[in-house]
């Protein structure tokens, strides 16, 4: 007799650091030493990278299996290649599939029974971690304030890339009338600085194998809302399956960067690109050239002049998608350097006892300043101090670093007026003494 799969994850796609709850039950419980079985395996179903074993519970004798700990080895984030530009890239590493066989174990010399099976396939999990109450809404199939259809849904009227940034900017509509563009560039969270790398994640348009974003259309937009330039760039780097997930490159140094032969109008990212303060561009994804689904558009803004060295910071946020903010005013660079010592004697009588270093390391700290933060941001920037992977962007590079902060304080200018956050970020790396 097969197990049945009471419930589980409701959606196709989960996020794998929040759990993957499944509840089972079975026919043939009454047995001796029954148990349930699962085998938590790769998509493709040709590798068993665990094999879960749980107790019936004895009032309703159901089984119960979290296997978010299991599919997280699937999922290995990489930093992507600030060199990227005007291509989609598949955004693997950061989500995977994974397929679950179902099985019982029983008899008086306990045997997993493998003839009969249940299967269960076709989802994936991305490398997302929601809050509880977040979460909650994500798994509702029905009701009010579902999350899941505006990220991973078949027929969502407002498919949105895996970002928060443009929570405040979706009232724009596909026609982009100049005055809501103009709200948006004031509103975004997305406040770059000249030659900084970023990008943006989406999931594929809808859950049916053979669709999937086949341009990616990019505006210029002078800070008043007119438009300056509009053009888009076709997808001949990724096709489509279900519930995947495709990254595209949308900092200013990736966009300028965009040659003449990969945009629809012929002409290089660098051409009319904006410069000036409060200005900026805006990111859409579109099936078909707007005959098909569209996404919703997701803004940048020109910030102002640098006054010192910015340095943008790089994160994965809650969606598996990466976020990115620039630190823009005054940043400091430190050592931290520690030594192990042993006691050491000038010679063999003890004449001088001294200390001498034996090993040691340093490593690099970075005390970051933000500018002055808007309540959006304060709400925001949680994202990053709890991200677990963090990366510098240094002369160009991408440095994996780790926040030293177990506390974060949100400010409103209500309450607190003009606040900044100052944060310290080291690298990972630690470095031999000489």
């Amino acid at each position: 007799m097969a197990i049945s799969v009471l419930s589980g994850s409701p959606q196709a796609a989960t996020p794998v650091y929040n759990k993957m709850l499944f509840k089972v039950s079975g026919s043939l419980t009454s047995a001796t030493n029954y148990r349930y079985v699962c085998d938590v395996k790769n998509a493709a179903g040709t590798t068993t990278l665990a094999r879960l074993k749980c107790d019936k519970l004895p009032t309703t004798n159901y089984g119960f299996f979290d296997v978010s700990r299991v599919v997280e080895t699937l999922i290995a984030p990489q930093a992507p290649d600030t060199g990227e530009r005007g291509l989609f890239y598949d955004h693997s590493g950061f989500y995977s599939g994974y397929r679950l066989t179902f099985m019982e174990e029983y008899g008086s010399t306990p045997v997993v029974q493998t003839g009969t099976t249940t299967n269960v396939t076709g989802n994936i999990a991305f490398a997302g971690n929601l809050e509880q109450l977040e979460y909650t809404n994500w798994v509702k199939t029905v009701g009010a304030n579902q999350l899941y259809p505006f990220y991973f849904n078949a027929n969502a009227s407002n498919i949105r890339a895996l970002t928060t940034t443009a929570d405040a900017t979706t009232f724009v509509t596909s026609g982009f009338v100049q005055a809501d563009v103009a709200k948006a560039l004031k509103n975004t969270l997305n406040v770059v600085t000249p030659n900084q790398a970023g990008w943006l994640a989406i999931a594929s348009p809808i859950g049916v194998v053979g669709n999937y974003w086949t341009q990616c259309r990019i505006q210029y937009w002078n800070a008043d809302g007119s438009n300056i330039r509009n053009y888009y760039i076709n997808n001949t780097t990724t096709s489509g399956t279900t519930n995947n997930i495709v990254r595209f490159p949308t900092g200013p140094q990736n966009i300028k960067t965009i040659l003449s032969g990969q945009t629809s109008d012929n002409f290089a990212g660098s051409y009319l690109f904006p410069t000036q303060e409060g200005a900026g561009y805006s990111v859409r994804f579109e099936e078909n050239n707007v005959s098909g689904t569209v996404s919703e558009a997701v803004f940048y803004r020109i910030g102002p002049c640098e006054r010192f060295n910015s340095i943008p910071v790089h994160f994965i946020n809650k969606y598996g998608g990466i976020d990115s903010y620039a630190f823009t005013l005054k940043n400091r660079k430190r050592a931290n350097v520690e030594r192990d010592t042993f006691g050491y004697n000038s010679d063999v009588y003890g004449t001088l006892n001294y200390d001498k270093v034996w090993a040691g390391s340093f490593d690099y700290v970075y005390a970051l300043n933000s500018d002055w933060l808007t309540d959006a941001e304060s709400e925001w920037l949680i994202e990053l101090v709890r991200s677990s992977q963090v990366w510098l962007e240094i002369n160009g590079e991408l440095v994996e670093g780790i926040v030293n902060a177990n506390q974060y304080q949100f400010v409103t200018r209500r309450n607190d007026q003009l606040q900044q956050l100052q944060i310290e970020i080291a690298v990972a790396y630690k470095n031999n003494i000489l």
